[in-house]
């Protein structure tokens, strides 16, 4: 009865230490569900999304093509409500305030009038800007440097839809209060 007890013993020891020398993830991926879980698709944060495929077209149409002519020509999709102008607030702050300021003035953080490395950060509150039209805005926020803006970088990837408009109408609120007598320097 003892030699049994011992072999059975022996043989749970040895498939103890065979389980602690082997991987738990290669063997869980050798059932075939397990392992589509582990190895898909997807996007890794601060990837890239992926490009889609040429020709086809997003469910909510094709974005415009801008060019300065095309620009002017944009009209603003969203009406300057009190709940655009606070998101728009919001998106303004985390794209646009590090270079451009808290007021819009050229004198973010890290704009040279601010003491930092960029320079020819333009004020957006001035009278050219504010002459300029809604779409002119929404084509240099969402194609950048590609304008004509000097160092503007490309936010079109990064601010979407409606939420582009939202930064103009913001813009226009921070230009409306640098023409009144308390929000001029």
């Amino acid at each position: 009865m003892r030699r049994p007890r011992a072999a059975l013993a022996a043989l749970a020891a040895l498939a103890a230490l065979a389980a602690l020398g082997c991987n738990p993830d290669d063997v869980v991926h050798r059932v075939g569900w397990f392992s589509t879980m582990r190895h898909q698709r997807s996007i890794k944060p601060y990837a890239q999304p992926i490009p889609p495929v040429p020709g086809t077209v997003p469910v909510t149409g094709a974005e415009p093509v801008l060019s300065i002519q095309t620009a002017d020509r944009l009209v603003n999709a969203r009406t300057r409500t009190s709940e655009s102008i606070n998101r728009g607030r919001v998106l303004y702050e985390t794209y646009c305030l590090v270079c451009h300021g808290q007021a819009g003035r050229g004198d973010g953080p890290i704009s040279s009038a601010a003491g930092g490395p960029f320079f020819g950060v333009r004020s957006l509150v001035n009278d050219t800007i504010a002459r300029r039209t809604d779409g002119y805005i929404y084509a240099v926020l969402v194609s950048g440097q590609v304008m004509g803006r000097g160092l503007m970088p490309v936010y079109g990837d990064k601010v979407r839809g409606s939420d582009r408009w939202d930064v103009v109408n913001y813009v226009r609120t921070l230009q409306a209060g640098a023409q009144s007598p308390r929000g001029r320097r």
